[in-house]
């Protein structure tokens, strides 16, 4: 059973450079002599609780799921942390193999082939202050006039990037990660925030500001997150390999297992 997750795509540099770990899973010597399987290098946005750094160890939902599927499909994996416009970038140029967890959107599929097993399903939410009088009615119109905080380089969900598109919003602002666009709710620069439920509720309990923020209701909507590859080279074996081992993986519990230790 697939878990509703916001993830992905929230950004975090760590110091002024990018940050990354390697992780590396055991790799099976017959595949490697077939040549058919080897190291791949994926990346992700820095972003509890999908993907960040605990005590210097690289961690986070998204993945440990990424290194079990592929430790069952035979794979090693190096998983690099960067900003998110980073991510999108290095994907796009085929710095790295392969991005998690992306949105489907027309102008990235045209540098990026998506697995067919989505990694988690995401629900976007608006979030305010506690006691802050706004009301969500469904209808981007009605919250229109807020000040509003955006990830750069962030897609939504269709609904929410098409009103970014026609500007619906008359007073945004931008920043860099989750825990940014956070900060600046509790600060009271902007009035509004969109962002992935669990990452920005994960946010705000890191920052000791679980109990000052609340959800607008109803939701924006949820969307399927992929592991996506480069284009540039042929992965279509990759992903078949991958594809298999993640169903597994939710076949016999271990998916919901991962997801569990994270948000109990």
């Amino acid at each position: 059973m697939r878990k509703h997750f916001p993830c992905l795509h929230v950004l975090h540099a760590v110091s002024k450079l990018s940050v990354c770990l390697a992780l590396l899973l055991p790799l099976a010597a017959e595949a490697a002599q077939a040549g058919k399987k080897g190291q791949l290098v994926l990346v992700a946005a820095n972003s509890m609780p999908t993907a960040y750094f605990d005590n210097g160890q690289l961690t986070g939902v998204l993945v440990d799921v990424i290194s079990e599927a592929f430790l069952r499909a035979g794979y090693t994996v190096t998983i690099k942390l960067e900003p998110w416009a980073r991510c999108i970038e290095d994907a796009r140029q085929g710095e790295v193999d392969g991005i998690f967890s992306i949105f489907k959107t027309p102008e990235r599929q045209a540098f990026l082939d998506y697995t067919s097993q989505p990694i988690i399903t995401q629900t976007v939410s608006f979030f305010v202050l506690k006691n802050a009088p706004i009301r969500f009615d469904g209808n981007f119109a009605s919250i229109s006039h807020q000040s509003i905080a955006f990830i750069n380089q962030t897609s939504y969900g269709p609904r929410l990037d098409e009103a970014l598109k026609k500007n619906v919003f008359a007073k945004q602002h931008h920043a860099n990660s989750a825990e940014s666009v956070v900060r600046m709710l509790m600060a009271g620069r902007v009035e509004v925030i969109p962002s992935y439920r669990h990452v920005v509720l994960f946010t705000a309990k890191s920052l000791g500001a679980q109990d000052q923020i609340r959800e607008l209701s109803p939701e924006v909507e949820s969307i399927p997150s992929y592991l996506a590859f480069n284009r540039k080279r042929d992965y279509r074996q990759v992903m078949a390999d991958y594809d298999k081992a993640l169903k597994s993986m939710q076949q016999d519990g271990s998916y919901d297992r991962i997801f569990d230790r994270y948000l109990r």
